[in-house]
């Protein structure tokens, strides 16, 4: 399923090739962004009235309204698997909200404030704990990866969560956007005494692109905790801005795919063999318009292709690797 916004006072749901519901936010203002939930019962939504509602996707209604920010909130994460209950906003001013639902009730956990405005923010696969990453489009454009750590009760101190924060210059101009990549370890195809052997999850890696044209592969040292930028790519080739970029689900493969999206229509798929080796420029092609965001389905099968305010295509990949469109934009 994709939900569609972009900035327009209506949304909706597409449901493989039908479009299942439509959802009237014409009184909140423009709908900036629209998250499913980890199983897909319930929908947040960004407003221009600085209100994040969740709505119920059965009975097409809003069920909470989660009121902090100050400004037109612009992005929204849900925590997956163990973290469903957890949902983080971020509004045009920099405020960011980690909001916690518990017996129905809506709390904030944390907040904190970036400089500039949030572009993107996503947490990460929950295999590496509770993570999120918030991509900043000011001057320096900083990435700003926010953990919570627990804190095992003592006699000083209750039990409860800690929330460290690493900040650091990603793209001159600013980020527009991010993806975490998976954390299946190709242990999971593998046979014979390398098992026992091999890391239980990949090595923590996130993309990022920014408004230098550039996308960079970010690397964690889970001994230092610290961010170091492994690779950097570029297509020479192609014009526009880039928009987007989101890195494929992978299921124990040991290849990495990444696609980007300009605002000229431009698609591009990046591949990289394995962890370590350098990334290539796959395949290119165009869509009629402005490409705005990519979204993959979990099994990582279908991609779609945000067009516009209110368009979108679908793609599959076929079986020498290109990609078919199986939706007209609508």
């Amino acid at each position: 399923s994709v939900a569609l916004g972009g900035g327009t006072p209506h949304f909706r749901l597409w449901v493989m090739e039908e479009a299942s519901a439509s959802y009237d936010c014409e009184s909140y203002g423009g709908v900036h962004d629209i998250q499913y939930d980890y199983l897909g019962r319930r929908l947040a939504t960004a407003t221009a009235d600085a209100i994040v509602r969740i709505w119920s996707v059965e009975k097409h209604e809003v069920i909470a309204e989660l009121q902090g920010h100050k400004a037109p909130t612009v992005c929204l994460s849900w925590g997956q698997s163990r973290y469903a209950s957890t949902l983080a906003s971020a509004s045009d001013d920099g405020h960011v909200i980690v909001w916690r639902e518990k017996a129905g009730t809506w709390q904030i956990i944390h907040q904190l404030n970036v400089t500039g405005c949030v572009s993107e923010l996503a947490f990460c696969p929950p295999d590496y704990g509770l993570m999120l990453a918030i991509g900043g489009f000011e001057e320096v454009g900083v990435l700003t990866v926010v953990t919570a750590k627990e804190i095992m009760a003592s006699p000083v101190q209750p039990a409860g969560e800690q929330w460290l924060v690493k900040a650091l210059p990603a793209h001159d101009g600013g980020i527009v956007g991010l993806s975490w990549a998976p954390s299946s370890s190709a242990a999971t195809l593998a046979t014979g005494p390398a098992v026992s052997r091999a890391a239980t999850h990949a090595p923590r890696r996130l993309a990022t692109a920014g408004i230098d044209g550039a996308i960079c592969i970010w690397h964690l040292d889970p001994k230092t905790q610290t961010w170091t930028r492994q690779h950097t790519l570029r297509d020479e080739q192609t014009q526009g801005a880039i928009r987007g970029v989101a890195w494929r689900p992978n299921p124990g493969i040991p290849c990495s795919l990444l696609m980007s999206c300009t605002e000229d229509g431009n698609i591009s798929s990046w591949i990289q063999d394995m962890d370590g080796q350098p990334w290539q420029l796959k395949t290119s092609w165009q869509v009629q318009g402005d490409a705005r965001r990519l979204t993959w389905s979990r099994g990582g099968t279908l991609l779609a292709v945000s067009v516009g305010d209110e368009g979108s295509l679908l793609f599959k990949e076929g079986a020498k690797g290109e990609w078919q469109q199986i939706s007209d934009e609508f």
